[in-house]
């Protein structure tokens, strides 16, 4: 399969899964699962890797942050399957990526790739509040945590 048929189908199974699907000014499709945006980045020159992004889901606002949120990035990735939690500029991202042998296997993989990286965020979550203490009160967005 080519990028447009692979775009095609992974368009046709996130709408039969009631996702509202689009594809962004770079052709990767951005749809909101939980409240939350997420992006299925696409790559021409390798079809068999598939990458499920949620980008930018915590603010990093001071360097004590950055650091408490590179312990929690690496506890998540560390701890999930699959899930890598990384750091940007002044944001944290996560990711699944796996090898996708066939594309027709994407409606197989699609709600476990999502729970997947909502464990991951909450692996985080779950670190960064153990960080900061003052954070312990809050309720967590994501429920508990499991493998």
């Amino acid at each position: 399969m080519n990028e447009e048929q692979i775009q095609a189908l992974y368009m046709e199974t996130l709408a039969e899964e009631g996702y509202r699907p689009k594809i962004d000014e770079d052709g990767d499709l951005v749809f909101k699962a939980e409240g939350r945006l997420l992006v299925i980045r696409l790559y021409p020159d390798d079809t068999e890797y598939f990458q499920l992004v949620l980008p930018n889901f915590w603010e990093i606002e001071s360097e004590e942050e950055r650091a408490q949120a590179l312990i929690a990035a690496n506890e998540a990735t560390r701890t999930s399957k699959v899930c890598k939690v990384f750091l940007t500029k002044d944001n944290t991202c996560a990711s699944i990526e796996m090898l996708l042998p066939s594309p027709g296997l994407f409606p197989k993989v699609l709600g476990r790739s999502i729970y997947a990286l909502r464990n991951g965020l909450e692996h985080f979550a779950k670190k960064m509040r153990a960080l900061t203490p003052e954070a312990e009160d809050e309720p967590s967005e994501f429920g508990g945590a499991e493998d």
